[in-house]
């Protein structure tokens, strides 16, 4: 019984903590990225302590781009001309960010979104954690 007992507030825990993306969260994807860990479909991990490149995501009613800058002291950043049009899509409650550009087109699906990260995962079943952009004050 204690054994029963236990297992049901495990999958009560694990029920509760699960968190979906709603459509009105995806507005918070616009602004500055990061990558801070990368999780491999082998089970290993690479951590990025730092980047000398950002993401930068504009997204309007499931439509924007996202391009790599990189930050210069004072808060302004370099750019290219170079960007992937975005197009998220919903099916069965879980979003998929498209990306498309000249070379190339893939996609990842949202597992977590919030003000200060996300998580998404590609076809190759590897995850990329991002936490928000936060410049370093001199």
């Amino acid at each position: 019984m204690k054994k029963l007992a236990l297992l049901g507030v495990i999958l009560l825990f694990i029920g509760c903590n699960k968190t979906t993306v709603q459509k009105k969260d995806l507005q918070l994807l616009n602004g500055y990225w990061e990558i801070n860990k990368v999780f491999f479909s082998d089970g290993s991990s690479k951590e990025y302590k730092a980047s000398p490149m950002v993401d930068f995501f504009k997204i309007d009613s499931l439509k924007g781009f996202r391009t790599k800058v990189q930050p210069k002291i004072g808060g302004a950043f370099n750019t290219n001309k170079d960007a992937d049009k975005v197009v998220i899509t919903e099916k069965e409650g879980t979003f998929t960010i498209h990306y498309t550009n000249d070379l190339t087109e893939r996609e990842e699906e949202i597992l977590s979104l919030s003000k200060d990260s996300f998580t998404v995962k590609d076809n190759e079943q590897i995850t990329y954690v991002y936490l928000r952009y936060q410049p370093i004050e001199l």
